[in-house]
């Protein structure tokens, strides 16, 4: 099926208004609703300063993408970055639906309803903050397929384009790897996909895969694979039923579709077109093989890991549907907008109302943050440069006006989330150093041997007390360790 002509202006332009608002909207919902950013944040923000090809738990592309941050600060506020880099991704993979969409339907109609059906599904809009991977691939996965389609039915240079796609999605979340064994049995068992053979481009674009991911698995070799052994570290044999559940949580969108266009007249069939069964297969063999591995394993993420396939729900569903029946698109795609209205209003709604606490966790840290660096500063008059010891430290990387790097050495054996990868202890007496103990330990019982372990030389000049009160109203007391900055 050759792609449908890209439909009148007057829908092109609704496209891309919507895609416009949905970013403004959700981006200034996240913003200025939500006190604190997730931990994840921290971690991206982290493996940006390092900006090594690869990280603790994901490749590269999580550091990349949160680098900008870094020039922009001055300006932009980090977490006004994260939330708006998230929702432009998401718009892009959304764009990417409708894209895939009318190449595989061939009718605008179907595409934007495809898009429109998202809104049935919160995991592209507030689901997938608390993580700094799985936006990247809401962004990238539509365009997996819709490149190899491209690819295989209208022209070889798309091989390349798909190479660059895959490249980066895979070093965003390993995940994306699942949908290439499957590319490659399509390629070997259809007329189509062994044309592709034939072309210099097809062998262009695998050298050009290989020297995206190349750097990444050197990475990993030098140090101890320390992703891979993380999500091992996430699971375990088991009988796990709950598997069902964690799908169900992730593929309900179908469900809801389903109810939407039957009842209007739309029937189950088998997939009509080449591009769909390519589609079909290459999407739902991975899926299968997902849930017959955790089926008989547990894993605590398992929906946190399955959440950005929800992103070609929607698609998946109009594969096996005849849909000719159907007469009013224009009231059910309007329907869908206003629910999308209502998924955005009840969202604000419970931030700003605190409806159980979500409008006001960890609010406390861009005060405790900001008050820390001003005890610095009063102490030392002086940037804070270098903050450590306990969990809370972390956080002062991304909160303390100074943006100050952790000192926390990288270790194969202990394999931190967050390091500091050019760290030694001559930095650390020239420009001094902030040190947090755990929560609940005061100065007299607090021993900072986490930091003496990575510095065994260091002396700590200078020991205060400091306390806290969480959104919980807990009293929080920990002991505050200053290493005098020689210049």
């Amino acid at each position: 099926m050759k792609i449908a002509k890209l439909s009148s202006m007057p829908q092109i332009f609704i496209i891309f208004f919507y895609l416009a608002l949905y970013v403004i909207i959700w981006t200034c919902a996240g913003y200025f609703l939500n006190l604190s950013v997730p931990y994840d944040v921290v971690e991206a923000l982290n493996w940006a300063n390092n900006l090594e090809f690869g990280s603790p738990k994901n490749p590269y592309m999580v550091g990349l993408v949160m680098f900008p941050s870094l020039l922009l600060k001055k300006w932009v506020a980090l977490d006004l970055y994260w939330y708006a880099s998230h929702f432009l991704a998401g718009s892009l993979g959304m764009l990417g639906i409708w894209l895939l969409g009318l190449r595989l339907f061939g009718l605008p109609v179907l595409a934007f309803f495809s898009l429109m059906s998202l809104n049935l599904t919160g995991i592209i809009n507030f689901d997938i903050l608390p993580y700094n991977d799985n936006y990247l691939l809401v962004m990238f996965w539509p365009y997996l397929f819709l490149f190899f389609i491209k690819a295989l039915y209208d022209h070889q240079k798309y091989w390349l384009v798909l190479a660059l796609c895959s490249g980066l999605a895979a070093m965003s979340k390993y995940s994306s790897f699942s949908f290439l064994p499957f590319m490659l049995i399509s390629l070997l068992f259809t007329t189509a996909g062994r044309k592709a053979f034939k072309y210099k481009e097809f062998y262009s674009s695998i050298l050009l895969f290989i020297l995206i991911i190349a750097p990444n698995f050197i990475w990993l070799y030098q140090h101890d694979f320390a992703a891979f052994n993380w999500v091992e570290s996430q699971i375990k044999p088991a009988l796990n039923l709950t598997v069902i559940i964690a799908f169900l949580c992730v593929f309900y969108p179908i469900i809801m579709i389903l109810l939407i266009l039957l009842p209007l007249g739309a029937k189950i069939v088998y997939p009509n077109t080449e591009e769909k069964k390519h589609f079909v297969f290459i999407f739902l063999s991975p899926v299968f093989c997902i849930f017959i591995y955790f089926l008989f394993n547990q894993g605590g993420r398992l929906t946190e890991w399955m959440q950005p396939f929800a992103i070609l729900a929607s698609s998946l569903t109009l594969c096996f549907l005849n849909v000719d029946k159907i007469k009013k698109w224009r009231n059910i795609n309007l329907s869908l907008l206003f629910f999308s209205i209502l998924v955005c209003s009840g969202y604000t709604l419970v931030l700003y109302k605190n409806i159980k606490g979500a409008g006001k966790k960890f609010f406390y840290i861009k005060k405790v943050s900001n008050e820390l660096n001003q005890l610095w500063k009063n102490e030392y008059h002086t940037p804070l440069k270098y903050v450590g010891g306990g969990y809370l430290s972390q956080w002062l990387t991304f909160y303390s006006p100074d943006y100050p790097f952790i000192t926390t050495k990288w270790s194969n054996e202990n394999k931190p989330n967050i390091y500091n990868a050019d760290i030694a202890l001559d930095k650390l007496q020239s420009s001094g150093a902030l040190f947090l103990s755990h929560a609940g330990k005061n100065c007299e019982t607090a021993d900072f041997n986490d930091v003496k372990k990575d510095y065994p030389s260091i002396h700590l000049t200078k020991k205060l007390d400091y306390r806290f009160t969480t959104e919980k109203g807990e009293n929080i007391q920990i002991c505050l360790a200053f290493l005098a900055p020689k210049n």
